[in-house]
């Protein structure tokens, strides 16, 4: 084909005038046939499509008029500009030619019956498509009161003729028949738009006859060529150029172009670098010493540090040793603009102190001055700075770790949870580097989990490496914390042994929860001068004893000595202790001990290694006792610490193990002011934070911030009656401070699904018909997004609809959405009209950054961790790092219980409000409250929290406007739903700013 191509527009070349003409058909249908092979819709193909479309054209204008050929021309050249136009989004010119060339090609006679169906086929589907452009968004936020222009209504006429002429044709293909049926009632459906008669517009006959194409272009087997246009897209099939069959029809896809599969190119991994040809002193004396002590010369140099630990400080001497570290050292020192030796040089003198260290036996422990340890790790951890993981020399870094663990205690090195990015990365893998960097996966993510691919991976290690009874250690001391973690009691009591003694005792009586014998494992310690770690879980277990005044008295007394005495390296286990010691205080209630549990409890916020039920605890404490300012820290520590709660016996394996924390910095909380100054910046009168102030959540504490004034009171405390069930007088009474403007709320746990918006003010009124609640995770959250620009709702909108096939439903109300209010938006997924790509995963992480409002029409994973489910089976955590946005984000579909999670798991991502229900309505009532929203957003610019409560309002009303542009499926929802009951209306929320 490619041979006959080129001989064709070589004979070209050397013709001029009418003798071109049967030569130009012949390439323009050879160049369609290539076209079809290529495969119509691809980006390929086109280049051949235009060449075929421009050669049909010029042989078009060389034929004589009134000549039949020019008659066949004219078809085949419309049928060319139909295909451009549809499949590949063609210029509005190729339509116009199209319209032109195939109302010409009708006017000759000699045409087969199915020749005469493609060609009007295409003249309908051209004709519908420019008078659909009419309906602009203009028009249809003038309710289409004036009609489209004379020319609009033109078309659309001619387009039901086309359709009509072809379904009276007897013979010809019953699937095409339906679906030039389904294209004809689209087309009189929109009829009455086009003279102003809204009363014969049915929007719900439209989007079903839409529906309808679309259902039988899918169902088909004989329309598969994807491709894409505007409304309605026309699009071509196979062809056969010489004589088009009843197979080769145009249709309408709907479903979109397939995204571009093109890989990256692969990258290159970094080569290892050659050895320097004249190395400086320094460095050529540590590598000579290496290569006599390791018995490996002429080895890698990194093979050599590997065989020099292999033989250990027992075949080395004390002073060949010593002079081996000390020109490490000086090369070190000597440094130059190589970074990959200067990282041997950091390897060397790594292996050299681990080496030393091993022979004088300094070890990992907290009672180790030498430092010689440290010193190692600190020359190892500049290594993975300088030497790419892919180099050959980084298995040797990552296996020299493993020597520097202490055989006793593994876990102790605080250097294996550092380095675990970097040996995840490591492409060089015998087992000895794979156990050492499962080993240092475990740490970095939590020994609590399960040790079985750490087991693994140990087996796979010769038992005479270096490194083997180390990880043999941490093994069993790894299964010792997951045990724990899981209380399991067998195998807390396997691993301690039939006689523990000590902490191990201790561990074992907190595992089995014995009073007995926690009793026994406690006065064990009687007398004993303690460490801070040993006071810390020795006093912390007094307070699991029952509530005696003695119990209470050694534990405050060994608790303070750990606070006192515990350093940055167990920043969790002080902060901890601290939360215990305000616990010992509380519960033995002498005088003076209230304030000092207060003051333990603020000690505790300040501290690192946060979980959020400590702190949540302490501020309904501070709320019921009415302390303000320490609740409204407490409140902020709480909505923003991230790790988990740990048991006590955790934090015992952890003294055990003698394990180095590596806990969350401590949490800063802006000071109130900063916040009632971001407050103000939103326009809100106050800031309420709502709270359980007992462990039962039966009682709420309102924390009120007044921006006017910078105050912080503790307004109320009171039962907690849902305002959709009863009329508190409570609420009512602390809601009627206010009769005007907005009030943003934080309210935690189950309090976010108190309907504030519903509660009554007096009057019968509710709260929303005079003032907007719009909801926010915590003051600091405040103070962030009031820093953030305002975004206009249309610059750039976002559409992610039905990407799995599972939502058909919510196709027709994005339509909808689109054509009124957001003309120029991106969609994904699948949709009635244009989509831009298929709705995966890097579809949508590629257009969320500039996405001004993201609607979501696709599923939701909320439980657990908050996800969108996309094409292709892809899952896309809204929590990972690779997820950002700026704009608002409206859930189209309730969920049960899972809008807070996710609304803020966007809000920490960047995005600036989320829209969405709180607890599951109807589906009819939340596709009109979802239309009314964005025409709020929209027509009548409203940010979004008063956009909710516009329809807030809207519904409450019963004398309430009826916007020209609802469907006729609103209306009908409208006159059959009691649209004023809380429980629908009230779902609909903003949390945000």
């Amino acid at each position: 084909m490619d041979v006959t191509i080129a001989k064709l527009r070589e004979d070209l070349s050397q013709l001029e005038g009418p003798a071109r003409l049967p030569k130009l058909l012949l390439l323009g249908q050879e160049l369609g046939k290539r076209y079809v092979r290529t495969g119509p819709g691809t980006p390929g193909a086109l280049g051949d499509l235009s060449d075929a479309i421009a050669a049909i054209d010029e042989a078009h204008d060389l034929a004589s008029p009134g000549d039949q050929a020019r008659g066949h021309l004219a078809r085949l050249l419309g049928w060319l500009l139909f295909a451009r136009y549809g499949t590949h989004g063609g210029s509005a010119q190729d339509a116009e030619t199209g319209i032109a060339v195939l109302g010409e090609a009708l006017s000759y006679p000699g045409f087969s019956s199915m020749e005469i169906i493609t060609a009007r086929v295409a003249l309908g589907q051209l004709h519908l498509n420019r008078a659909m452009e009419a309906l602009n968004p203009a028009a249809a936020r003038g309710g289409f009161t004036g009609g489209a222009s004379v020319t609009a209504k033109a078309d659309a006429d001619k387009a039901i003729e086309c359709f009509r002429e072809v379904l009276a044709r007897p013979t010809f293909n019953a699937d095409i028949a339906r679906l030039i049926q389904a294209m004809l009632t689209l087309a009189e459906a929109v009829l009455p738009l086009f003279s102003g008669n809204l009363a014969g517009f049915d929007m719900t006959k439209v989007m079903s006859a839409m529906a309808a194409v679309q259902q039988l272009q899918q169902g088909s087997t004989l329309f598969a060529t994807p491709g894409v246009s505007g409304m309605p897209p026309p699009l071509s099939s196979a062809i056969d150029f010489s004589n088009v069959g009843p197979l080769d029809y145009p249709v309408l896809d709907l479903q979109g172009s397939a995204p571009s599969t093109q890989a990256p190119a692969p990258r290159r991994p970094a080569a290892a670098p050659a050895a320097a040809t004249e190395p400086d002193a320094a460095r050529w004396a540590a590598r000579s010493r290496l290569a006599t002590l390791s018995g490996a010369s002429g080895q890698p140099v990194w093979e050599q540090t590997s065989a020099l630990l292999q033989a250990g400080p027992e075949q080395l001497g004390a002073a060949e040793l010593d002079a081996f570290i000390g020109a490490a050292l000086n090369a070190v020192a000597a440094g130059d603009d190589d970074p990959v030796e200067s990282g041997l040089d950091r390897l060397l003198s790594a292996v050299g102190l681990c080496l030393r260290d091993r022979r004088d036996g300094s070890g990992w422990g907290i009672e180790d001055d030498a430092g010689m340890s440290l010193a190692a790790a600190g020359h190892l951890l500049a290594a993975t700075d300088l030497i790419p993981p892919d180099h050959p020399a980084a298995a040797a870094v990552v296996e020299a770790l493993g020597g520097m663990l202490d055989e006793a205690w593994p876990l102790a090195a605080a250097i294996t949870g550092q380095f675990e990015a970097y040996a995840a990365k490591v492409s060089t893998r015998p087992a000895p580097v794979a156990a050492v960097s499962e080993l240092c996966r475990v740490v970095a993510t939590g020994i609590a989990g399960d040790p079985a691919l750490l087991e693994a991976a140990v087996a796979t290690v010769s038992s005479d490496h270096f490194a083997y009874a180390a990880l043999a250690t941490a093994v069993q001391q790894v299964r010792l914390a997951a045990a724990v973690h899981a209380l399991d009691r067998d195998a807390v009591r396997a691993l301690v042994g039939s006689a523990p003694t000590g902490l191990t005792r201790l561990l074992d009586a907190l595992v089995h929860d014995e009073p007995e014998m926690l009793r026994d494992a406690v006065d064990g310690f009687t007398g004993d001068v303690l460490e801070a770690r040993f006071a810390a879980v020795v006093g912390a277990s007094y307070l699991e004893l029952t509530a005696e005044r003695r119990n209470l008295d050694v534990a405050i007394r060994l608790l303070s000595a750990a606070t006192r005495d515990l350093d940055d390296a167990c920043t969790g286990l002080r902060t901890r202790s601290w939360w215990r010691l305000a616990t010992a205080y509380r519960r033995r209630g002498a005088p003076g001990d209230s304030d000092l549990s207060r003051d333990a409890g603020v000690k505790a916020l300040g501290g690192g290694g946060q979980d959020n039920v400590s702190a949540a605890r302490f501020a309904g404490q501070m709320l019921g006792e009415g302390y303000s300012a320490e609740a409204f820290t407490a409140l902020e520590v709480a909505a923003l610490a991230s790790g988990r709660p740990v048991d006590l016996a955790e934090d015992v394996v952890g003294v055990i193990l003698r394990m180095e924390s590596e806990d969350s910095p401590p949490i800063e909380v802006p000071p109130h002011t900063d916040v009632a100054t971001a407050v103000r910046r939103t326009g809100a009168v106050a800031l309420l934070y709502l709270h359980p102030t007992d462990d039962a959540g039966r009682a709420v504490g309102v924390l009120c911030l007044d921006p006017a004034t910078d105050r912080l009171d503790v307004i109320a405390n009171l039962p907690v009656n849902d305002p959709l069930l009863l009329d508190d007088p409570g609420w009512s009474a602390i809601m009627g401070r206010w009769n005007a403007g907005s009030l943003l709320v934080v309210a935690t746990g189950e309090l976010n699904r108190l309907a504030m918006p519903a509660v009554r003010t007096g009057a019968g009124r509710r709260l929303a018909q005079d003032m907007s609640v719009t909801y926010v995770s915590s003051g600091t959250r405040v103070v962030d997004l009031a820093s953030r620009p305002p975004v206009p709702m249309n610059d750039a909108p976002l559409f992610v609809v039905n990407p799995r096939g599972d939502r058909d439903s919510e196709m027709a109300d994005v339509m909808v959405l689109r054509r009124l209010f957001y003309p120029r938006s991106t969609c994904m997924g699948r949709a009635i009209e244009l989509v831009h790509a298929a709705g995966t995963r890097d579809d949508v992480l590629s257009s969320l950054p500039d996405a001004s409002v993201t609607h979501l029409a696709c599923g939701l994973r909320t439980g657990g961790v908050p996800a969108l489910l996309l094409a292709g089976g892809d899952v896309l955590d809204v929590r990972d790092s690779d997820v950002h946005g700026k704009g608002l984000v409206v859930l189209a579909k309730p969920d049960p219980g899972g809008f807070v999670s996710i609304a803020d798991a966007f809000l920490d991502a960047g995005f600036s409000s989320v829209i969405g229900w709180q607890w599951p309505v109807p589906a009819p009532y939340a596709e009109l409250a979802l239309f009314m929203t964005h025409l709020m957003l929209v027509d009548r610019r409203l940010p979004p929290g008063s956009a909710v409560n516009a329809v807030h309002r809207w519904m409450l009303d019963p004398d309430r406007d009826l916007a020209p542009l609802l469907t006729g499926a609103h209306v009908k929802t409208v006159e059959t739903v009691d649209l004023t009951r809380p429980a629908l209306w009230a779902a609909l929320a903003c949390r945000g700013c």
